[in-house]
Order: C-alpha cells, then structure tokens, then sequence
C-alpha cells in the first residue's frame, strides 16, 4: 500500500524540500509502519520522528504509533514549531519509535 504524507518545516527541508512524498508502507499499515518505511527512504527525517516530538495528523486528527492508516488518508506529520514563551516545546499526543 502506498500513501501521500505531506511535510512540513525541518522535515520538509530534510526530504529535499518536497510538501509531499509518497511512502510505501508494509505490515500492518499503522503509523508506526509508516515511520520504519520513511526510515529507509529518508533517513534524517526518519531519526527526526524517533526523536523529536513530532506530532502525526491522519484525516485531521491526532494519530498514534498504532492507528491504522490506508492510502485514502490524509497523513501530515507536523514537528515541533519555534516561537512562543520559550522552553521545551510540551505539545500534545507524539510519536515514539
């Protein structure tokens, strides 16, 4: 199954600045399927969601490691934005490999 995830800051600049790459995807076609594929593809971007609080939208929604996703979806990953207060940036529901 393949899939359309859309990028955006540090990671589109880590994917040859593409807003969109297309991923295939083996297993049991959850996030956490997506973001092993994406390592393979895209290494930096992939070491990128493993480590940094990089939240994962499916259909507009937050989505974790276990949510199913199928090639209808729409996938964004968003990391983690500069501005604010200051301080470690303490976002919602994230992803860990």
């Amino acid at each position: 199954m393949t899939v359309t995830v859309r990028l955006f800051g540090m990671l589109r600049t880590l994917a040859e600045n593409q807003p969109e790459i297309v991923v295939a995807v083996n297993g049991r076609h959850q996030v956490n399927d997506l973001i092993e594929a994406l390592q393979t593809l895209y290494p930096e971007v992939g070491e990128l969601l493993l480590k940094k609080n990089v939240l994962v939208s499916v259909n507009h929604e937050i989505a974790h490691g276990e949510t199913e996703i199928s090639s209808a979806d729409e996938i964004a990953f968003l990391p983690p934005f500069a501005g604010g207060a200051g301080g470690e940036w303490r976002g919602g529901p994230h992803v860990h490999g």
